[in-house]
């Protein structure tokens, strides 16, 4: 989803830019929602590679002083893409994914293209979509995980 208009006035929100590996528990418990019998040991690390080379930003929310939810914004030229936004299931519905999406939003700056990928049939396509991105196009991916 490309973003077109900016999101509508809302609270500000409580976000902190923090350091890439501040977040790595809650990374590892995204990563196990969606793959709970798999070690993401590798794929965190190439991740990280991936987003090290991208000029990430990180930034995240904290309760008592621990991370709770996070987003990740990437840059290319003059584009950037919102790679990543996440908030532990406890924390959920409470605000803290839209603040963390505003946050992106807010970081990326004036950049020429901001994007945000959504799986079509997933809740977080409405709430990028209140803020302003609009569908660009449609793709399928297919995931054949390692045997075990």
């Amino acid at each position: 989803m490309r973003h077109e208009t900016p999101p509508p006035p809302g609270p500000p929100p409580a976000v902190e830019h923090v350091g890439y590996d501040d977040v790595r528990q809650l990374r590892v418990a995204w990563h196990r929602e969606d793959f709970p019998d798999s070690d993401p040991a590798a794929y965190l690390v190439q991740a990280r590679g991936v987003a090290m080379a991208r000029a990430v930003q990180v930034l995240a929310v904290r309760e008592a002083g621990v991370p709770v939810a996070f987003a990740q914004l990437e840059r290319h030229g003059d584009a950037a893409e919102i790679t990543q936004v996440y908030v532990a299931p406890q924390w959920r519905g409470a605000g803290r994914g839209t603040a963390m999406t505003r946050a992106a939003i807010a970081a990326a700056g004036d950049v020429q293209d901001l994007w945000i990928v959504a799986d079509d049939e997933d809740r977080p396509k409405e709430l990028y979509a209140r803020l302003g991105f609009r569908a660009a196009w449609w793709s399928t991916e297919l995931l054949r995980p390692p045997a075990t």
